[in-house]
């Protein structure tokens, strides 16, 4: 997957005619060099991607197995996240009347009025926040999720999440969706690293051209 990747990345960027040398843009040490730049560049590419793109585009693991620490007196509690989340999918404990697909930071306002059992999520607009805990596996980073009726069984319905990606390798494994958005993505990288923000731009808005023809 890196070679093939690399190519159409390196393929978008010599369409545009960048450097005025044509198509052979990037042939010998040139091409070394970009190469160098997309492996450089794939993790924050992705990253924007994340942010850019819906998430169907993006292989989705599960963490229901995971252990709820609840508490029934208040309707509310933490799962453990996985060590390699990146961004929350979707979650639902069952007695929720629709899930939660957005996992705020504990320094978000939203998290304050969590404190408030008046104010706090509940089953018809429930509210999940990122926060860091010292829990039985020690210093963790936890869903805490708000909240269910008092004395009501916790269990989890479901929970999906985006796991974080590593480095481009010959393993990386990138969805037919997400293929073409991200080389544009990651050209667009490449570009700002050559000083040229008018063809990074460029690079942006074809992504989202390819993303919204999907």
């Amino acid at each position: 997957m890196k070679a093939e990747f690399t190519a159409r990345v390196m393929q978008v960027m010599n369409e545009t005619g960048w450097d005025d040398s044509g198509p052979e843009a990037f042939i010998g040490s040139d091409t070394t060099k970009v190469e160098k730049h997309i492996g450089a560049v794939f993790a924050d590419a992705w990253r924007k991607a994340v942010n850019l793109l819906p998430r169907t585009y993006f292989t989705v693991k599960d963490f229901s197995g995971q252990a709820i620490s609840p508490d029934i007196s208040k309707g509310t509690g933490y799962v453990v996240l996985p060590p390699d989340f990146y961004r929350l999918a979707s979650f639902r404990m069952k007695g929720w009347q629709k899930a939660a697909e957005t996992l705020y930071d504990s320094s978000d306002p939203i998290a304050s009025i969590q404190a408030n059992e008046y104010t706090r999520g509940n089953i018809c607009r429930p509210v999940c926040v990122r926060n860091i805990l010292q829990t039985d596996e020690g210093i963790s980073t936890v869903l805490e999720y708000y909240s269910l009726p008092k004395g009501y069984k916790h269990e989890i319905s479901e929970a999906l999440y985006i796991p974080v990606t590593a480095p481009l390798s010959d393993g990386t494994v990138i969805s037919d969706k997400l293929f073409i958005p991200l080389a544009y993505l990651c050209a667009g990288m490449v570009f700002d690293l050559f000083e040229k923000p008018a063809m990074a731009k460029v690079m942006e808005t074809r992504a989202m051209e390819c993303a919204n023809t999907n």
